[in-house]
């Protein structure tokens, strides 16, 4: 199935193309980027950046499945669509639920609770034990905060996993 990625997230570059090639390296050693890929990644960003081992989304369907080929996409139902990697299979699937809480102090402020698995991994407290940053990071993203700048609101769905990463 495709797994379509953004190359923008709030006008700032994801760089998820190189993140992930950089995941499937580090991985699954035989695994190459696409003749395509090699045209768009920025080397640069490859070199430095954190891979990118999973990727979060909602599966109302429940279509994601372990074993479900994955064909990794940018500009999809595009003409300039990229599969910009081999194809790779579903190693595991976890559940994850992102809650907002509101607090009473100060009125109108929520917090976030993470749990994956059912297991909280970030309470109202916001404490972490490296869970919640390692969660962050491996989505791809650079911090929590931008974590939750993307995931604002409740949600529930599936951590995709394409490497043998569990939480």
């Amino acid at each position: 199935m495709t797994l379509a990625f953004s190359t923008q997230l709030s006008g700032k570059p994801t760089y998820f193309v190189e993140k992930i090639c950089k995941s499937l390296r580090e991985h699954c050693l035989s695994l190459r980027p696409t003749a395509m890929a090699t045209e768009i990644i920025h080397l640069s960003i490859y070199h430095k950046c954190k891979p990118k081992n999973h990727t979060i989304r909602v599966d109302k369907k429940d279509r994601w499945k372990v074993g479900t080929l994955i064909h990794f996409v940018i500009n999809n139902r595009t003409k300039n669509r990229i599969q910009f990697a081999s194809v790779v299979s579903v190693e595991s699937i976890q559940k994850i639920d992102i809650h907002y809480i509101p607090l009473t102090r100060p009125l109108g402020e929520f917090r976030p609770c993470v749990k994956i698995d059912n297991k909280l991994i970030f309470g109202m407290d916001g404490y972490d034990d490296g869970t919640m940053t390692a969660l962050a990071h491996n989505d791809g993203f650079d911090s929590i905060e931008d974590f939750f700048a993307y995931f604002n609101t409740d949600f529930k769905g599936k951590i995709i996993h394409w490497t043998d990463l569990k939480y």
